[in-house]
């Protein structure tokens, strides 16, 4: 499927309409001229019915999906798509969609994980990771499920974490989602990968009631549709680091050679070739 010519008429109106009213409050009085600072926030709370990166399913990200192997296949919640993987009891992936407006609502933070009640067999339990020395790690981070008490309460299902350790789970791993919140633009979204590496050589298991595979290292790709698009991904290791993001940055291709998948794979073939083969230190804004 490819990106639909309507879905980029949409980003250029909405780019238009953002620099038009800019433009026009920062010609009038000082006053008008202050009511264009708040731009990003009308953008985001407003007008984001008009924002094609608000919605409330993510069936549009689906030429974002990264390709399935085979046996696999996926589970479509409101707020992401999971493709679980019952050996390793953990996703292989999960994929969503990330504006402004979605991390600036008011749902709040749930309590307890829960095992997702649409993926048969059964997904882990939270009390597969009890006592065990890792965190249940959340793949799609809960602060980015905000706009939605469905969304939050779907990022605490056990198909959506894995265990990490707390200082990966709680150091250089929040710190680029804090950075991923930060990119998030209010008239597009970014389109966002995450998962464990799994096609690798697997030793040490968790779990009371399921044996769950710990990961060696943990993945992420991103996508901006921006024009032109840009796209960035990060491999770390299951352990707490120091050094800076820019450290574990690599491009989607190389993530590809890691990880055995290929991301974004219905981008059109000349743009998917130029985004993926590289990425551009001065676009991204890391350390």
């Amino acid at each position: 499927m490819r990106p639909n010519k309507k879905r980029h008429l949409f980003y250029f109106l909405s780019d238009f309409f953002s620099d038009f009213l800019s433009d026009f409050f920062s010609e009038v009085s000082g006053k008008a001229k202050g009511l264009s600072n708040l731009m990003p926030m009308m953008l985001a709370t407003g007008l984001m019915v008009f924002l094609p990166g608000f919605r409330t399913s993510n069936e549009s990200t689906q030429w974002a999906w990264p390709t399935l192997n085979s046996g696999e296949k996926i589970t479509k919640h409101m707020a992401y798509t999971v493709s679980y993987n019952h050996k390793h009891m953990q996703a292989n992936w999960v994929a969503y969609e990330l504006t402004m407006a979605h991390t600036m609502g008011a749902a709040e933070r749930e309590s307890r994980f829960v095992i997702d009640p649409i993926i048969s067999p059964h997904t882990a339990r939270t009390e597969d990771y009890t006592k065990s020395g890792f965190d249940r790690g959340h793949l799609a981070p809960a602060a980015d499920m905000k706009y939605s008490e469905q969304a939050m309460k779907e990022s605490f299902y056990t198909s959506n974490i894995s265990p990490q350790r707390p200082g990966l789970n709680r150091g250089i791993w929040k710190q680029l989602e804090e950075k991923i919140r930060d990119w998030a633009p209010a008239n597009r979204p970014l389109f966002i990968a995450t998962g464990p590496v799994l096609n690798e050589p697997l030793e040490q298991f968790i779990g009371y009631y399921n044996r769950i595979s710990v990961p060696k290292r943990f993945f992420k790709v991103i996508l901006d549709t921006a024009q032109p698009a840009r796209a960035i991904g990060f491999v770390f290791p299951n352990t707490g680091s120091a050094l800076p993001l820019s450290s574990f940055a690599l491009s989607v291709d190389a993530v590809e050679q890691i990880t055995g998948r290929d991301f974004f794979p219905n981008l059109p073939d000349i743009h998917e070739a130029s985004v993926e083969k590289s990425w551009v230190p001065k676009r991204w804004d890391l350390d």
